[in-house]
């Protein structure tokens, strides 16, 4: 009642300039920048708005693009979903005066139920297109770390005490520093004082002239494998994730193909080099690391290498990044991996669950999840519609609870596979496969779940 009654405020006040001919709109004097980190682990989606305007939804680790707002005075939403909720959750407000010619950041720190924005002022650089040099600075959003010292060097040069370009405590963020362009550079970070506690080294970075870039240090989760990395955000609206290469990415296999038994797995064509064996339908693997090349997978059966079955080429896996390779297919003319990072993240406020279709005959389905015991009803909407074979579906959320999943064709609220029951807390993470049943008209439902220490 309250923002109807604003909204409807300010049209009058609009009505009584326009009657006046005198507007009473002040006349902005220029331009600031906004944008917003996201630094509370296991936040869910949070919505980032200016007003009751929508701006981006921020996961953990992210940040938004930077947008630039006449300087007046403005209230900073931050919104979260809950299921079964008819409105989001406002968990915090913040009233900004934007500054001409300067950048505002929001680092939304704490929990969802107490969280505490930080807010980082700066000016924005103009550049006049002949600098050589690009300039950065570092903040500190790891929870679990005390101080830290910030060293951003040239590779080959020693990390020495005394040599850091900051020292931070947490929610801290240093002063922008100009850097010549024409090098390469190396971060590590340290604990304060001691440079023999080494918290993070990235591998050789390059930036280019003219550039304007924020890397803030983050507690990893179960989205990587290493304990720490780096979000960068650049003045061009660019967002990187960068990990400690001393942490490979992992691949965890799902084997849901049909008329497949067991398979070794192999990184070379003369199999010669094992990653793993024995891996059996409707059993995923342990996390296994791979290195963060280009790399091809050869399938052979369980206990030998008279024959290679199939192999896949799964490229380059992005550094520090645990994935899921789903085998899936029904012959040898379709048998195939497919490998992708599902959202492993627990976030404290809901429930995720996602279902990997790798059903053959039945490339497309759709998802519908009732209370347990209770049957899809005849107006029921599906909770996920239209999965594709080969894909997973997104993301859906749910409230603790008990559930029966079912699985129909498009179009129908006929049920070809489930129920599949399953209880849940806040904070679960659901990962399920569709996968061919002896009867093609029927499809099964199989817990491929991570166990997240």
């Amino acid at each position: 009642m309250k923002r109807t009654f604003t909204v409807l405020a300010c049209v009058s006040a609009l009505m009584l300039a326009a009657c006046t001919g005198d507007s009473q709109l002040p006349t902005p004097t220029g331009k600031g920048g906004v944008r917003a980190i996201n630094a509370i682990p296991g936040s869910p989606f949070i919505e980032f708005r200016i007003e009751e305007r929508s701006l981006t939804g921020l996961t953990y680790k992210s940040s938004s693009t930077p947008v630039l707002y006449d300087n007046f005075a403005y209230n900073f939403n931050f919104d979260i979903d809950e299921p079964g909720a008819a409105e989001q959750r406002r968990i915090a407000t913040v009233p900004l005066q934007v500054e001409a010619g300067r950048e505002h950041v929001f680092a939304l720190t704490g929990t969802i139920d107490d969280p505490t924005v930080l807010t980082w002022t700066t000016d924005l650089r103009t550049w006049d297109g002949t600098e050589t040099v690009f300039e950065m600075r570092f903040a500190h959003l790891s929870v679990t770390l005390d101080d830290v010292d910030v060293f951003f060097q040239d590779p080959d040069d020693p990390v020495t005490a005394g040599g850091h370009v900051a020292r931070l405590a947490y929610g801290d963020i240093m002063d922008f520093a100009d850097f010549a362009a024409d090098g390469t550079y190396k971060i590590t970070i340290t604990a304060a004082g001691d440079v023999n506690v080494v918290h993070f080294e990235s591998s050789t970075l390059e930036f280019t002239s003219q550039s304007s870039t924020t890397m803030s240090l983050f507690d990893g989760n179960e989205n990587d494998t290493g304990p720490y990395v780096l979000g960068s955000m650049s003045s061009s609206g660019q967002a990187l994730r960068i990990s400690d290469p001393a942490y490979l990415p992992t691949i965890r296999l799902v084997h849901g193909a049909s008329n497949l038994q067991a398979v070794d797995v192999y990184r070379d064509e003369l199999l010669t080099e094992v990653v793993t064996t024995n891996v059996m339908p409707g059993v995923p693997t342990a996390d296994i690391e791979v290195p963060a090349e280009d790399t091809t997978l050869y399938f052979t059966p369980a206990g030998s290498v008279a024959t290679t079955l199939f192999s896949e080429a799964i490229g380059s896996p992005p550094s520090g990044v645990p994935s899921e390779l789903f085998l899936i297919g029904e012959s040898d003319n379709t048998w195939r991996g497919v490998n992708l990072a599902v959202d492993r993240s627990s976030s404290s406020t809901i429930v995720k669950f996602t279902v990997f279709n790798g059903a053959y005959n039945n490339q497309l389905l759709e998802i519908f999840v009732v209370a347990r015991d209770e049957a899809i009803g005849a107006d029921q909407l599906p909770t996920v519609p239209r999965v594709s074979y080969g894909l997973p579906s997104n993301t859906a959320v749910l409230v603790a609870g008990s559930y029966d999943l079912y699985l129909a064709s498009p179009g129908t609220r006929d049920a070809i596979g489930g129920p599949f029951p399953f209880d849940v807390a806040l904070g679960d993470i659901v990962t399920l496969m569709a996968i061919d049943d002896v009867d093609p008209a029927v499809v099964q439902i199989i817990d491929v779940t991570v166990s997240n220490p």
